[in-house]
């Protein structure tokens, strides 16, 4: 009879750790969770809690995301990014565990157009994306066995994304200014549990770094433009405002952000057999599973 593997969720609280529960949760398959009472930064809070645990999978969703702040605050978007990482990294060595991590798009410039692959060198914009560089550095140094995926636009129906934001000026505002040349991908957090939690099933070996996200490119205009419309159809909004497209110079941020950081996921479908959607069909799905959701409002 085949042992269920001990599965740690660490950042079980944030958007992609909630559907990581939920999904587990539907499979069956049980696992331990940690939120911000086991602080990563600490490798003495990670021992206490792993102490007299059987830990096969360490699955990290804890992470600094405040792109802007990070700006401001380097040295503790590091702190988590990296340091965080590491400490997970080591443990997971001592315990002959396997770590899933997630890193970003934003580790690379987004300067050319073709789609980035694993194997194209990192070179971040921001205090953000350099920190979860750092963090992919220390992972490969202490652990071989991890599986590290990049996603980008990352939504769902926990917690706060884009896809919240959007839905929250369309019910507020009148007009809405959502920038056009910054080109990229969503990634629905339910089809990523999806994917992972059946990555585990499968006790795969077939580690390393990957790419993931929803199947074509759009910019952040046309992701706006097709959440109007659909919410729309769904009833989630009653009133349809006009959505004006401007150049990321009209809209200044702290951080700088990749205007082109589209994801090659060649390789992930091809070594690991992900199913990975288009992201018009996966929208449709977030509206369809936030429309099932009891007092859905973001």
């Amino acid at each position: 009879m085949k042992t269920a593997p001990g599965i740690w969720l660490v950042g079980a609280a944030g958007m992609l750790g909630r559907q990581l529960a939920g999904e587990f949760e539907k499979r069956e398959l049980a696992y331990m969770a940690s939120d911000r009472e086991v602080d990563i930064r600490h490798s003495h809070e990670l021992q206490d809690f792993a102490s007299g645990r059987r830990i096969d999978w360490i699955v990290n969703c804890a992470a600094y995301t405040a792109v802007d702040r990070a700006e401001d605050e380097p040295e503790l978007a590091k702190a988590i990014n990296a340091g965080g990482v590491e400490n997970l990294a080591r443990l997971a060595a001592e315990r002959e565990a396997k770590l899933i991590h997630f890193s970003t798009d934003y580790v690379f410039a987004g300067d050319r157009e073709e789609p980035y692959r694993e194997d194209d060198p990192p070179r971040p914009l921001s205090q953000y994306g350099w920190s979860k560089h750092q963090g992919e550095l220390r992972l490969d140094a202490c652990l071989k066995r991890y599986f590290l995926f990049r996603i980008s636009w990352l939504y769902g129906v926990h917690g706060p994304n884009f896809v919240h934001t959007m839905l929250r000026v369309l019910r507020e505002r009148e007009q809405a200014r959502v920038v056009n040349d910054q080109l990229g991908s969503p990634t629905y957090a339910a089809a990523l549990a999806a994917n992972i939690a059946g990555l585990i099933q499968s006790g795969s070996e077939r580690c390393g770094i990957y790419h993931y996200c929803d199947g074509g490119v759009i910019s952040w205009f046309d992701f706006a433009v097709a959440i109007q419309d659909l919410a729309l159809k769904t009833g989630m909004i009653g009133k349809r405002i006009p959505i004006e497209a401007i150049p990321t110079a009209a809209y200044p941020t702290r951080a700088k952000r990749p205007l082109h950081a589209v994801l090659d996921c060649v390789k992930v479908k091809g070594e690991l057999g992900f199913r990975v959607g288009g992201w018009r069909a996966n929208l449709e799905d977030f509206f369809l599973e936030k429309a099932r959701m009891e007092g859905c409002r973001p």
